[in-house]
């Protein structure tokens, strides 16, 4: 075997980069080998430290035959001292800065020997022909002098320049290239082939991010908006892809040996869980036995009791002006009575009389288990894309995608008194948008950011387009309270009523089509508290998914709010108006809701 043949990874071009979602990438490089017959050995050399020696593969060899292929990482001293790395370039730069300073040194003393012989001259020894005849060849030596130590001067300002450059390049650059390929081919005759060598690298990562352009018109908004779907790509694998084509996949590439699952017999038993549902039973029975100790000692449930600081509503945005004559409250806090502190009737039979027998449990149907074969897709950037092994986020383009939006105008007035515009898109793109951060910009401007979810091709997303200034909104609440006296057999009973008017102010020159107005009416688990619902009308009886049209407002509609994920809606006494408010006009919409609950209880609304 004649000798190797050597190539330097970063010499020749990548091919091609896929990035998985799984930290890895596979890389296709390509080499152009010359072979003789017979065999011949060809080295790759300064290809990544973070590539999978499992992964190496190697293909193209055309008539050839592949013997061996064999990958090494070195140790990091050879990579030290090898005659491509920084800090060998940077130890023979620092030579040749030696040797020129030192030959500087030497032309400054030349120049001082001219000076001092000089010096020695006299009118005694020197005729005026020869005085003149020195001074010219002086002079002459003086310029060739200064510019040599000029030239050389040049010189280490440019070779420290190098050294700098190569220092902060060591710097930027992250991860090793101590990665080989050893390729052992054989050939039958003379022969040219295009060597492909595919690998796999670690510490890569990528995520999609988004730009949602929108635009307005004498302030009211494009129903067309545009989706800047792009990637940040992070790598630090150690070798730079520069004029590369790019692909971006959702594929886990492991690496792990992998092999079809089997199934296992699966036998039905007998419970064995006897002790913790003994356990369970005294822990019960203690309970109430504690219950009926302080039901006897109202001295004793007082002090278990806590002292509750306060009934006030849910404090409210600042600017927004509210009215409080509920007699209840007392404070902006309240530290609410739990229910298992509060004793009416407690049953007075003596649980330790009774035996714990145990029961056999009942065979259960599992909860509804769902699994799901997880989408792949694969993203090709348009173009050749450069991402160097620096560990910084490199932004790249992957479509602009043009999208039709319904837009709505949405107010919390009990949070904040403002006007939100929310821009519902419909994905009828060919791309299936995976989750991440949204940008939006609106008229080239900055305006919020945001974040959707896994959105399939059809699928809706909602965006913010930030806050709508010419829309005006106040929201004021008052209360009123009546309380009844009980007398000598009942307890005192006490209602608050609660009024809420919410006004808005269009002051566009256009009509809002969609206005949201949303609320909430409080709710209660405890029965002794009991909330009745006043206005809007009708929407007390409503079920979910139910409109209530107000016949004297034309267009006014009022209903619970969609629930999602078990939350929201009538359960959760969350209600929304929708309305059309024509350009100029200011509309006031009202609310009132009472309270019904014992006297003798400081009650206080608290976020759920």
């Amino acid at each position: 075997m004649t000798s190797p043949l050597t190539f330097s990874a970063p010499d020749h071009p990548i091919k091609s980069v896929t990035v998985f979602k799984s930290y890895k990438a596979e890389v296709v490089r390509t080499f152009t080998v010359d072979l003789s017959a017979g065999q011949k050995k060809v080295i790759i050399k300064d290809l990544p430290s973070t590539i999978d020696t499992q992964t190496v593969r190697v293909s193209g060899v055309g008539g050839a035959h592949l013997l061996d292929v064999v990958c090494t990482i070195a140790n990091d001293k050879d990579a030290l001292y090898a005659p491509e790395s920084s800090l060998e370039i940077i130890r023979h730069l620092s030579l040749k800065k030696q040797d020129l300073e030192n030959e500087k040194r030497v032309r400054g003393h030349e120049a001082e020997l001219l000076v001092n012989y000089a010096k020695t001259l006299n009118g005694e020894h020197v005729t005026p022909p020869q005085m003149t005849q020195f001074l010219e060849s002086f002079i002459e030596l003086g310029r060739k002098n200064l510019d040599a130590v000029g030239e050389i001067s040049e010189k280490i300002v440019e070779i420290e320049r190098q050294i700098d450059r190569e220092t902060r390049k060591g710097l930027v650059k992250k991860g090793g290239t101590r990665g080989e390929v050893a390729v052992v081919l054989g050939a039958d005759e003379n022969t040219t082939i295009d060597l492909k060598l595919t690998y796999i690298v670690s510490h890569v990562h990528w995520k999609p991010i988004y730009e949602l352009h929108a635009t307005t018109e004498n302030g009211n908004p494009s129903s067309s908006v545009s989706l800047h779907y792009r990637a940040r790509v992070t790598q630090s694998t150690g070798e730079d892809w520069s004029n590369t084509s790019l692909t971006l996949s959702t594929i886990t590439a492991d690496t792990m040996v992998k092999k079809i699952p089997g199934l296992t017999p699966i036998k039905i038993k007998p419970h064995s869980g006897n002790n913790n549902l003994n356990l369970g039973r005294k822990l019960d029975s203690r309970r109430v036995t504690q219950s009926h100790q302080l039901a006897n000692n109202p001295e004793a449930a007082r002090k278990l009791r806590p002292v509750p600081t306060g009934f006030a509503p849910q404090p409210q945005s600042r600017g927004i002006p509210t009215s409080n004559t509920n007699p209840f409250a007392v404070g902006s806090s309240a530290t609410l009575i739990p229910l298992d502190m509060v004793f009416d009737e407690v049953e007075t039979e003596d649980f330790e009389d009774f035996e714990d027998v145990t029961q056999p449990t009942p065979v259960t149907e599992p909860a509804t288990v769902v699994a799901e074969t997880p989408i792949s897709i694969s993203y090709s950037v348009h173009g050749e894309s450069t991402i160097p092994s620096d560990g910084i986020e490199h932004q790249v383009s992957m479509a602009v995608l043009l999208f039709e939006a319904k837009i709505s105008y949405v107010t919390i007035p009990r949070i904040e008194p403002l006007v939100y515009l929310k821009c519902q898109v419909k994905n009828t793109s060919e791309y299936r948008l995976l989750p991440g951060p949204v940008s939006v910009i609106l008229d080239d401007s900055h305006a919020s950011n945001t974040f959707i979810g896994d959105v399939n091709i059809g699928d809706d997303f909602d965006c913010t387009l930030g806050d709508d200034t010419a829309t005006k909104v106040t929201y004021i609440r008052t209360s009123h309270s009546a309380k009844v006296d009980g007398g000598s057999f009942s307890e005192d009973k006490k209602t608050v009523t609660y009024n809420t008017q919410i006004t808005i102010h269009n002051k566009h020159t256009f009509t809002i089509p969609d206005l949201i107005i949303c609320d909430v009416v409080p709710t209660s688990d405890d029965k002794r508290a009991k909330v009745i619902l006043r206005k809007p009308e009708g929407l007390a009886d409503a079920n979910a998914g139910e409109v209530v049209t107000d016949t004297e407002r034309d267009g006014l509609q009022v209903m619970w709010s969609k629930q999602a994920d078990g939350k929201g809606g009538k359960k959760e006494g969350k209600f929304e108006w929708k309305w059309c408010v024509a350009a100029g006009v200011k509309v006031t919409l009202e609310s009132q809701w009472e309270i019904k609950a014992p006297g003798d209880v400081i009650w206080a609304e608290v976020a759920a």
